[in-house]
């Protein structure tokens, strides 16, 4: 995925570790908690990164890369390989996770060469707008991550999907934060 580069090879490196045990304290902690640690990572490090970038070093750069793909985006990476699978039900798993990672994949990540190249060109090179981009990115991976529900110990064998509900909502028999939902046979 990311091994063509050093600073790939480096952060895929990181990743051995990194991925796994945040993989392990998701089963301990939830999978929301630790996939928001990553996240507000990424978030506070957007604006120190591309300023770091900027210096000039080729080392400092490999570092500065390295650390986002093995800290930033693996932290991430250990709870999805769980929660995406557990939020939906088994009827529908396959196609759910399949689209909802490639969907995002397709949108944050193969249009991210495209924007950040014209932001780039009509800033002048100004590293700044490429942080905030990264910083929008981060921030909205941080808000979702608040309204998706917790999926730790959910039965895979379950057909229906996870959803969210409100307070309101939240009923006799009812938690206010994770219920299934039937799905519609067709």
């Amino acid at each position: 995925m990311y091994s063509a580069t050093p600073e790939g090879t480096i952060g895929s490196l990181i990743g051995i570790f990194s991925v796994p045990l945040t993989g392990a304290l998701s089963d301990r902690w939830g999978r929301r908690r630790v996939y928001r640690i990553g996240s507000v990572f990424l978030l506070l490090y957007s604006f120190p990164a591309w300023w770091m970038l900027t210096l000039g070093n080729h080392a400092l750069a490999i570092a500065v890369i390295a650390v986002g793909i093995g800290f930033g985006v693996n932290v991430m990476f250990g709870p999805q390989c769980a929660m995406l699978p557990e939020m939906f039900g088994n009827r529908h798993r396959y196609l759910g996770v399949a689209m909802a990672r490639e969907i995002s994949v397709v949108l944050a990540g193969g249009l991210a060469g495209v924007l950040v190249a014209y932001l780039i060109a009509v800033s002048g090179g100004n590293w700044v707008l490429l942080a905030i981009y990264m910083t929008v990115l981060a921030l909205i991976t941080t808000a979702c991550t608040f309204l998706v529900p917790e999926t730790l110990r959910r039965d895979l064998t379950r057909l229906d999907d996870a959803v969210r509900v409100s307070r309101d909502e939240a009923g006799e028999g009812v938690s206010s934060t994770t219920v299934t939902i039937r799905t519609v046979e067709w």
